[in-house]
Order: C-alpha cells, then structure tokens, then sequence
C-alpha cells in the first residue's frame, strides 16, 4: 500500500527526501504543488526532475478520504461519514453556532464518544467496514 502524502510534515517529508538521495528542498515544491496549487497528480509538478516525480508516484497517493455519506439538517449542521482506505468509517460534523464554526473530527475508527450531534448512521456503525 502507498503512504498518503497527506500524513507527512515538511520536515518529515524533506528528512524522506534525504534518504531516498533527493534535496531536502524538494519538499518545500511538493508541498507547494499540493497545498497551494492543489494538484492532485505528480507528474503535473513540472519543476520536479522526472526521476522524482516517477519516485513519488510509487510510494505515494495524493487520495483524499471519500464520503460514503453526507447529511445536512435543517439548522445547517452538516455531518460526513468518510471511508477510510481499509475501508472503515469515521465521522466529522460541521456545526453553526451564532459566533461561528464549530468542527468536530473522529480521529479514530469507533469513537464512543456518544455526541448527540454526531450522524451514527443507521446502516453502518463507524465499526463496520463497507
């Protein structure tokens, strides 16, 4: 299986570089391909040398998680059931309050934390593969 890069840190991903015989600055260009030019492709890096560019596309995957699910209530509370790559579910749940945003993220599969906000989807547990 690939390592997303999304789990990587600037360093971690510069010190990973290092080991692999790259420059360390390199990191710096990835993460301002991903980051701030969103691309979702390596081989659009173009100020990437291609023996680079052919090295992060066999050890990475630019994949972001996909929604199995979404739910958006009447009070604009919007809850996500994503699908993770071993295909466990996690939730997250946008919340409206008058002073703002509130975001709250299941960092782990399973979470009996038990907030009545969350979706607890009635097919699928967060336990459950899909």
């Amino acid at each position: 299986m690939l390592n997303n890069l999304y789990g990587y840190t600037l360093d971690a991903l510069g010190d990973y570089l290092v080991q692999n015989k790259f420059k360390k600055f390199n990191a710096t260009q990835v993460f301002e391909w991903v980051y701030q030019k969103k691309a979702q492709d390596f081989d659009l890096m173009s100020n990437l040398n291609k023996e680079l560019r052919d090295h992060l596309s066999r050890e990475f995957s630019l994949s972001n998680l996909p929604i199995e699910l979404k739910q958006t209530s009447s009070d604009g509370t919007i809850k996500y059931l994503f699908v993770l790559e071993d295909g466990y579910l996690i939730e997250s749940v946008l919340m409206r309050h008058e002073y703002g945003l509130s975001l709250c993220v299941t960092s782990q599969v399973g979470c009996n934390m038990g907030c009545s906000f969350c979706a607890k989807i009635g097919r699928a547990s967060c336990r459950e593969r899909v």
